[in-house]
């Protein structure tokens, strides 16, 4: 499934839950094993797994054992530096203008 804007909060949540638990798979943990290193219960692995709502605290914990805390960061960078795919921008104006040039009135001597 693919993750969009317009995608309501539970089938966000249990998408998340589907991909967390082919992470854990993939580096072959059980829950029991992830919940020891990302210091939570066995029960909150399986909550996140199921789908159901948690702390972003432990998620930062869960995200952390699978090494994906910077790309989370990354993709709420504010800072065109840190983004992952630099868009091209416009030459921007540095908000200095050309000296003026000096007035070219013809001199009268008075009369």
């Amino acid at each position: 499934m693919k993750i969009k804007n317009s995608t309501k909060t539970d089938p966000v949540l249990k998408e998340i839950g589907v991909r967390l638990t082919q992470q854990r798979v993939l580096a072959e943990l059980t829950q029991a094993g992830l919940a020891e290193k990302a210091g939570v219960s066995k029960r909150t692995v399986e909550r996140i797994e199921a789908g159901n709502s948690i702390q972003l605290s432990t998620m930062i914990q869960v995200l952390r054992v699978f090494k994906l805390l910077e790309p989370f960061g990354l993709a709420l960078s504010a800072y065109k530096d840190e983004t992952p795919a630099k868009k091209k921008s416009k030459p921007r104006k540095t908000g200095t203008t050309p000296p003026a040039e000096p007035s070219r009135k013809s001199h009268s001597w008075g009369y």
